[in-house]
């Protein structure tokens, strides 16, 4: 006979187990917070009926609370059909007696949603708007990318690709203002619409056709199409040298987003070439409208060639805003490489000049060897489609450089293989070299700004030169 003792524990055991039970272990046909306009309700019901969450012991959904690891184990584990129960687990914080624990070993094993590494899993945790794409990227297979960017997702972000690629499936959408929220946790009913969306087809919204911003042509023998902007990602075909494609978005790091010829994907934007802004002419400022592209050498962690207390770094980017001041002033249109002491590789700058458009590229610089030599020089590369323009420049700004004011040795015009110059295949391209920084009277010149302002004033002219030069052809 059983005693009343042991009813009433019994009782009260289930109790407990029914006040602690997981959200998702009661299943309902309706929720009382989720009314049929709930903007999620046929997302919510859709995933209950199938038994893959449901409510609390109240008989709620609680559609704004914000989910938990262990809360999506549980449900990505029973919408992929996964083994699940209550199992051992690798993590000193899932007992076999958790709610979730065969669904946490089952995510673990597919790693679709591991631990920590520490031995620990993070059952309470809750998870983000970025981890939740990741996490569905690695449980469903969404292979397509698009254009479409959102403002506070940078390219540089682990999570660009998965963000991209269910925003290109539909399953997930931004904010009003073009945002993503990545950082912010995600809430119950946002995680029924995902995860409906990823199991269902049918739920998906179908992603507005992004609008070209840009055309360019492509001015590689063969640009490899890729399917993130990242060298190393999976390359999925290539476009012909000339191939004009339609431009959809250019992201920080120098890659662009591109269609041509029913092939959709990310190439670098360095063997991209933009048609010029046609600016009418103006016989007086020839100028006025140009595209120039300011490069001041090295920076941050480069300092360059150093002498008497000067590193190339800083005399490069001071006579580089001269440059841009004078030029501006001018009525050009100036695009700087760097504003302030950071490095750029020289890739990036090449990059940065293409997306611009430039249709001139001065890079500056100053020399060195061993303290003997002096003088300014410039140089420009015969290798790539614009080289005689590209010596055009050049000279123009050598010659303008000889000035009594500046007062520095000519050491000429010459032919070299930089990459800065040797890669801008678009624009004509130049590398002044102002004066030698180990040099005592060429470093005490560089160290003076009122000689490094006219030294710039005078690269200004050199540049006017090669406009007049080209309006007058």
């Amino acid at each position: 006979m059983i005693s009343r003792k042991a009813v009433v524990t019994c009782l009260l055991l289930l109790v407990t187990a029914l006040c602690f039970s997981s959200p998702g272990s009661v299943s309902a046909s309706s929720f009382p917070d989720v009314p049929t306009t709930h903007r999620a309700y046929d997302e919510i019901m859709y995933l209950a009926n199938k038994k893959i969450l449901g409510g609390y012991t109240d008989g709620t959904f609680k559609p704004d609370n914000r989910v938990t690891r262990s809360e999506a184990a549980s449900m990505i584990g029973r919408a992929l059909e996964l083994q699940g129960g209550y199992r051992d687990t690798e993590y000193l914080d899932v007992p076999k007696g958790h709610f979730a624990s065969g669904y946490i070993q089952d995510m673990s094993n597919e790693k679709i949603l591991a631990g920590y590494g520490n031995g620990y899993y993070g059952v309470n945790d809750k998870l983000t708007r970025e981890q939740m794409a990741s996490i569905l990227t690695r449980a469903w297979s969404f292979p397509e990318t698009s254009g479409i960017t959102f403002t506070d997702v940078p390219v540089t972000s682990p999570s660009f690709v998965p963000i991209n690629k269910l925003a290109t499936a539909g399953v997930v959408g931004g904010y009003p203002g073009g945002k993503f929220g990545p950082k912010d946790y995600i809430m119950r009913a946002d995680f029924a619409l995902m995860l409906a969306r990823a199991l269902n087809p049918d739920f998906r919204g179908k992603p507005a056709e992004p609008e070209p911003i840009a055309q360019a042509q492509v001015v590689a023998d063969f640009l490899n199409v890729r399917t993130a902007p990242d060298a190393s990602a999976t390359r999925i075909g290539a476009y012909a040298y000339g191939t004009n494609v339609d431009v959809y978005s250019k992201l920080s790091n120098g890659w662009a987003y591109v269609s041509a010829n029913n092939l959709k994907g990310y190439v670098h934007g360095a063997y991209l070439k933009y048609p010029s802004i046609t600016v009418p002419s103006d016989p007086s400022n020839p100028l006025k409208g140009k595209i120039v592209v300011v490069d001041a050498g090295h920076g941050d962690h480069d300092p360059g060639a150093s002498g008497f207390g000067l590193k190339e770094k800083d005399i490069t980017l001071i006579t580089a805003k001269h440059l841009r001041d004078y030029l501006e002033k001018a009525g050009a249109k100036v695009v700087m490489t760097r504003e302030t002491d950071i490095f750029h590789e020289l890739e990036k700058r090449v990059s940065i000049a293409n997306l611009a458009g430039g249709q001139a590229f001065v890079s500056i610089h100053t020399n060195s060897f061993n303290g003997t030599a002096h003088g300014t020089e410039t140089y420009y590369n015969e290798d790539n489609n614009m080289s005689a323009y590209n010596k055009k420049l050049a000279t123009y700004i050598q010659n303008r450089m000889l000035i009594p004011e500046l007062d520095m040795k000519d050491r000429g015009v010459k032919e070299a293989n930089f990459y800065v110059i040797k890669n801008q295949r678009n624009m004509a391209s130049t590398l002044v070299e102002l004066g030698f920084i180990d040099h005592k009277d060429d470093s005490a010149k560089l160290a003076s700004d009122t000689w490094r302002k006219k030294a710039a004033y005078q690269i200004h002219l050199g540049i006017k030169d090669y406009f007049q030069y080209l309006q007058n052809k």
